[in-house]
Parts: C-alpha cells; sequence; structure tokens
C-alpha cells in the first residue's frame, strides 16, 4: 500500500525542482549506452524521496530528543549536539502508525 505523497506548496516543490535538477544533471558520469534508461528522471525521483524522507527523519529526531533522554557514552550519532526545534510537534503526534507505515513505503520506494 503506497501513501500519498505529503502535499508541497507550489513555490517550495518549484525550488526543490530547481534544485534536485541541478544536481541531477551536474554528473560528468552520464553515460546511456544506446538504451534510453531515463537515469535524469530517475534522479530526480530520487531526490523527491529523499526529501520526503528527511522530513520525516526530522520529525522523529525530534521525537527523540524530545524524550529527554542523555546521548550514550559512545554517542555515535552526535546526539549531544542535537537540538530540539522550539515548536516541535508532540511525540505522540509525530509517532503514529501512519508515520512509520508512510516511511516504510519511502524507504521501499527509495531502495528500489
Amino acid at each position: 500500500m503506497s501513501c500519498p505523497p505529503q502535499a508541497v506548496p507550489h513555490n517550495a516543490l518549484r525550488q526543490k525542482f530547481i534544485q534536485h535538477w541541478q544536481r541531477a544533471t551536474d554528473c560528468n558520469n552520464i553515460s546511456l549506452h544506446g538504451f534510453r534508461r531515463f537515469k535524469t528522471i530517475h534522479l530526480l525521483n530520487l531526490r523527491f524521496l529523499e526529501d520526503e524522507i528527511a522530513g520525516l527523519d526530522h520529525g522523529i529526531y525530534q521525537a527523540g530528543l524530545s524524550l529527554g533522554h542523555d546521548p550514550s557514552s559512545s554517542d555515535r550519532l552526535g546526539l549531544r549536539y542535537g537540538k530540539k526545534d522550539e515548536n516541535a510537534p508532540q511525540l505522540d503526534e509525530t509517532i503514529t502508525q501512519e508515520t512509520i507505515s508512510r516511511l516504510r513505503s519511502l524507504l521501499k520506494e527509495y531502495g528500489m
């Protein structure tokens, strides 16, 4: 089951497309070897997926920081340097079955 993409304001979507287009076409190693493989479109799709996943990641990260736990002694994730957003949503608003399902779906799409 695929979740519909989150609505993005048109101006923000336009800006993201411009950024993604520049990254997707700024590659010295783009070669299509006789078959049209839609490489640019695949790269753009991955950039949009990365943005959606990053948005979820930020919310989940903020939920973790809101717990107020001290980082482990090894702190491999660098949590001691994390900054909690002032207006971060409540944990119960962020960590829902819908969020987890959406994250799994996006990660599956990204891994294809």
